[in-house]
């Protein structure tokens, strides 16, 4: 590669980093091509994306972005799996093909373009429930203060349907 395809690669991978708060650094030592291409697919999958570059290359491309406090993880085989939705779909994504993959190891991550962690922190990330899940809990929490207030409101009309009712009932003699 000559010194202008490297800056052209430099100044697009530092363009994707900026757009994206979130990223993981991963070691994909010894980790077989079709094992690589099932990784890449399942990390497109979760909206995310994935890229090898030299180490040389990503550390100038990282630069005022994210990634700038990790630079001393960029060392040997590094790949760097990067998002700019959920960081949680991205870590899940990450943590279970490394759990049929142990080739697949990762060694630090960054979300919301501040918060460092470790692979343990990654690990823990991706316990935690996704944005989806989240938006859903939220939602249940926001509609039953509302459910609950109908069902209060109906009470007292059933309840004096009910009394109506047995009255009706005991003049019929039944």
């Amino acid at each position: 590669m000559n010194r202008t395809e490297k800056q052209v690669l430099i100044d697009e991978l530092h363009k994707e980093l900026e757009q994206s708060p979130h990223a993981v650094l991963v070691d994909f030592k010894g980790l077989s091509v079709p094992a690589a291409t099932e990784f890449r697919r399942k990390v497109r999958a979760a909206g995310s994306r994935y890229r090898v570059v030299k180490n040389s290359l990503a550390l100038r491309a990282a630069k005022g972005t994210a990634l700038e406090g990790l630079e001393s993880k960029l060392e040997g085989t590094t790949g760097i799996a990067y998002t700019s939705d959920d960081p949680v779909a991205l870590a899940k994504v990450l943590m279970d093909f490394a759990k049929d993959n142990p080739a697949l190891s990762v060694k630090a991550g960054v979300v919301a373009g501040s918060q460092r962690l470790d692979a343990e922190g990654v690990k823990a990330l991706s316990t935690m429930p996704g944005l989806a899940e989240l938006r859903a809990r939220l939602l249940g929490l926001l509609q039953a203060p509302a459910t609950q207030l109908v069902r209060l409101l109906g009470t007292p009309a059933a309840q004096l349907a009910r009394v109506v009712k047995a009255h009706q009932d005991k003049l019929e003699g039944n």
